[in-house]
């Protein structure tokens, strides 16, 4: 049994085997089939995942944003809060000074709280960076929100939406398998949807409150900035006068400067400061040292500086420039130690009032002490004023001996007024140490004033020996006066308890004293490089005419023709019209410096500027109303009027050298332009000084309609003067040079007046000839067009004479002359028969009238020496005596023969007799 069995399980053995070959291979086909799959579905896969990973990425980026944002709402509105807090406080504490202001006795209280609600002010600084701040924040958030609705427009349609980022997916998706992806995607879009809403809605908040901000804080700004002028104006006006307390204080301020704790304290305070930041005063320090130690080495310096010592030649107004500035740095170091203790000072603790108040002492001193050391640098022996300027050593000697003498006083004094006077002092010592340094302080820049001023100092006597007739010897009272009661008014308000007012103005004039020095300084270095200047143009011109001496003589040697000089400059008008232009700049500079350090005492002295001294009316929209002239409006004409004064002055060379050199224009035409743009200033500045002082065209229209008549009968001539000279100025008949005759006046116009022209004869005489006389009369213009002028010279020979040798003659001594013109060329005429003589009459041409008397003079000379030379006789004048016979005169004529005859001498002398009367008959 067994053995058939195993026979017949063999064909199923192997067909088993068979099928287990066939399983196998299909597994391996399948097995393939599925890798070949893989790859693809894995790609669909990554493509899928990429644009639902990049959107989920941007939602996540959107919620953060909204985070960000709710953040900066939240900040925006605390922002907004505060400054609504700080309006609603300020309004508070201004109508509670102010009721209390209403009060006619105020106290020393009242002053302390308005010296606290100044100090507590915001500063203007602070609103100008929050403002650039919040504009950089509305223009970021402004932007974003743009951003967020355009991407919420883009979401209106969330189907079209995702079939559009399916489309733009990188890598691209093959449009098959959109379908698996759409709902994902829509979903994720609806999310980013709702996040951009939201988004939209914060931004949308946070424009609104920042806007809300910057108005308030504009509103916060010119409230503060209104606060603080009525508060200066009450600090200025109302007075803290002095009492009995005043006086009870002075000892405890005295002990409060003096305490050895307060000073400990300012120790501990610059020690703590070195230690935490020693770079930065340790580098001030070590500058400060070395600049005083080398100040004999830049002393030196500034002498090989000066244009005498580095040579005219070589001088450029760079020299200059750096001797200023070495001036600077030799008074720097005493100041850079008390700024960098001032810096240190500042960091100390609110608390610590010693310290922050000699912290800000000092930082106002060393500005006093920089221009002081400056100043005294400036005026040294060799110094810039000696050394460049050319100033006189002696007065320089005697202001540098005076200025020390005063700053070793008065910058003590100032010393302890700021100490006691700043805000971190305590209020009594201000009320009593502090005025009574600072009226000190006045009576010494009144005594220091005095001695420099006065009519026997160096000074004055300088002046008075240079300028004797100057504006400022003739007023010397006067303003020497202005300049003495200036330091004791200021010394008086502080008596009087207007101690805030006083240091105000002190402050005030002292920066404006030391930018009129700063202008002069300027003044002085461009003078100087215009002195150089001009004094090397006239050594080129000098140098020129040498070479141009030269050529003339090697070409009469060699008989070469040289070349045609130059057109020589003027250096000395080029010198006068810089000079004003000069004059003009730095005026226009110094009252802009001026103006910007008083401007901002505009507010505290409305008081004074508001005050009315009369009313006008005036037509205001069509209606009439009165409006008062107040001393503002009148101080603003005064200026006006300076101005016009200044400019009318100098608007001649302002326009000479700007802008009419440009255009070429002739000396003529420049002169009446700039005598009509004067007229046009002139009139605009009166106009608008009338309209501000309120002087209408109505309120003089009927005066203008008086004159207009009184102009026609009693003034018509000096009417018709004035229309002349504007006919001459436009038609130039004349112009300043021209040589005219007008009637029996012969001579160079010098000025063009209004009214009438000045006319400088050959005498040397100012002759004025009204202008209707150059219209209406006959005038000889020799120069107008043309300069050439004739020559008409009559010469008479004897008769007898070689008539075409005399021509000859004449006309080789006329063409012999340098400077008788060959074309028109000379001539010479025999004219006439004369009584004694042929004459003769030569007819030459010169290029300048100046040149007239010369050439003739020359000419008469020349045709002399040549006649004689040549034998030819010039005869005096003859006369004939003829005597007829008659009855009373025959023993005449006897007795006469025989001494004719035995006379000679006698009968000679009685023919020139004869000769010199006319011929008679007896």
């Amino acid at each position: 049994m067994m053995p058939s069995l195993a026979v017949l399980d063999r064909p199923a053995r192997r067909n088993g085997k068979r099928l287990a070959g066939v399983a196998l291979a299909a597994l391996l086909v399948i097995c393939a089939l599925m890798l070949l799959a893989h790859p693809a579905r894995a790609s669909d896969e990554a493509q899928q995942s990429s644009l639902l990973s990049a959107l989920a990425a941007e939602n996540a980026a959107l919620s953060a944003e909204i985070v960000a944002t709710s953040a900066a709402l939240e900040r925006a509105r605390a922002d907004l809060g505060r400054l609504q807090d700080s309006q609603r406080d300020l309004e508070q504490s201004m109508q509670r000074i102010e009721r209390h202001a209403q009060v006619h006795a105020l106290g020393r209280v009242f002053a302390q709280t308005v010296i606290e609600q100044l100090r507590v002010l915001p500063r203007a600084g602070g609103f100008d960076a929050e403002r650039v701040q919040r504009d950089a924040q509305l223009e970021a958030t402004s932007d974003a929100n743009l951003r967020a609705e355009r991407a919420l427009d883009q979401l209106a349609d969330l189907d079209a939406a995702v079939t559009t980022r399916l489309a733009a997916a990188q890598p691209p998706i093959p449009e098959g398998l959109w379908s698996q992806v759409r709902a994902a995607a829509r979903d994720r879009l609806a999310e980013q949807r709702s996040l951009l809403s939201r988004l939209d809605d914060l931004q949308g908040q946070l424009l609104h409150v920042l806007q809300e901000s910057d108005d308030a804080d504009l509103r916060l700004a010119q409230r503060t900035h209104a606060a603080r002028a009525d508060l200066t104006r009450l600090l200025f006006w109302v007075p803290a006068r002095p009492g009995i307390q005043t006086i009870g204080e002075l000892a405890p301020s005295w002990a409060w400067m003096t305490s050895a704790a307060n000073w400990r304290a300012v120790g501990t305070v610059l020690l703590d400061q070195f230690i935490w930041q020693p770079l930065a005063p340790a580098l001030a320090v070590l500058l400060a040292l070395s600049l005083y130690f080398g100040r004999r080495r830049l002393q030196s310096r500034l002498v090989v500086l000066a244009p005498a010592v580095a040579n005219y030649d070589r001088y450029w107004i760079g020299h200059t420039a750096a001797a200023l500035v070495i001036t600077f740095v030799l008074a720097l170091p005493g100041p850079l130690l008390m700024w960098t203790a001032a810096k240190l000072l500042a960091s100390a603790a609110a608390e610590q009032s010693f310290p922050l108040a000699l912290s800000d002492a000092l930082a106002a001193t060393a500005k006093l002490v920089v221009a002081l050391s400056a100043l005294a640098w400036l005026l040294d022996e060799r110094g810039v004023a000696g050394g460049h300027f050319g100033w006189d050593e002696a007065a320089l000697s005697f202001a540098r001996r005076a200025l020390r003498r005063f700053s070793m006083v008065f910058v003590p004094l100032i010393l302890i007024v700021t100490l006691n006077g700043m805000d971190h002092a305590p209020y009594g010592n201000r009320e009593s140490v502090g005025r009574m340094c600072f009226s000190l302080a006045m009576l010494v820049v009144a005594f220091f004033l005095a001695r420099l001023f006065r009519r026997k100092s160096p000074l004055m006597e300088r002046l008075w020996t240079r300028a004797p007739r100057s504006w400022a010897v003739r007023l010397h009272a006067l303003w020497f006066g202005a300049l003495i009661a200036g330091p004791l008014g200021i010394a008086g308000l502080a008596a009087a308890g207007y101690f805030v007012a006083a240091g105000y103005f002190f402050g005030r004039t002292m920066v404006s004293v030391f930018m009129v020095l700063g202008a002069v300084a300027l003044y002085g270095l461009i003078a100087l490089w215009v002195q150089v200047e001009r004094w090397r143009l006239s050594r080129r011109q000098a140098e020129e005419a040498w070479r141009l001496a030269q050529a003339e003589t090697d070409q009469e040697e060699g008989s070469e023709i040289a070349d045609p000089p130059p057109p020589q400059l003027d250096v000395a008008a080029i010198g006068e019209q810089t000079r004003s232009l000069l004059d003009l700049f730095i005026t226009l500079l110094l009252l802009s410096g001026l103006w910007l350090v008083w401007k901002g005492s505009v507010p505290a002295l409305s008081i004074i500027s508001d005050y009315a001294l009369w009313t006008y009316n005036a037509t205001v929209d069509g209606k009439s109303t009165t409006l008062p002239l107040t001393v503002g409006n009148l101080f603003l004409a005064v200026v006006v009027g300076v101005v016009t004064a200044i400019a009318v002055r100098n608007v001649g060379a302002l326009l000479d050298i700007v802008l009419l050199r440009r255009f070429e224009v002739q000396a003529d035409a420049t002169y009446a332009i700039k005598v009509i743009a004067r007229y046009v200033l002139a009139a605009a500045g009166i106009v608008a000084a009338c309209s501000i002082v309120g002087i209408a065209w109505t309120d003089v229209h009927w005066l203008i309609a008086a004159m207009g008549v009184g102009l026609g009968f009693g003034l018509q001539e000096i009417v018709a003067n004035f229309v002349s000279g504007l006919i001459v100025l436009a038609e130039r008949p004349i112009r300043i040079g021209d040589v005219v005759t007008v009637g029996e006046v012969s001579g160079t116009v010098s000025r063009i007046r209004a009214r009438a022209t000045s006319v400088v004869d050959f005498d040397n005489k100012e002759v004025i000839i009204p202008n209707k006389e150059f219209i209406t009369g006959s005038v000889v213009n020799w120069t107008l067009s043309n300069q050439t002028t004739r020559l008409l010279l009559k010469v008479g020979v004897a008769y007898g004479s070689d008539l075409a040798l005399v021509r000859r003659v004449l006309l080789e001594v006329v063409q012999a002359n340098d400077d008788v013109l060959d074309d028109p060329s000379p001539s010479a005429y025999f004219v006439d028969f004369g009584d004694s003589s042929l004459d003769f009459e030569i007819r030459a041409f010169v290029d300048s009238f100046d040149k007239r008397l010369r050439v003739t003079h020359e000419l008469n000379l020349a045709v002399e020496a040549a006649l004689r030379g040549n034998n030819i006789e010039i005869p005096f004048p003859q006369r004939d005596l003829h005597i007829r016979s008659a009855a009373g005169l025959a023993g005449i004529q006897a007795s006469a023969q025989p001494q004719v005859a035995g006379a000679p001498e006698s009968l000679a002398a009685a023919a020139s007799a004869a000769r010199s009367t006319p011929s008679s008959g007896v």
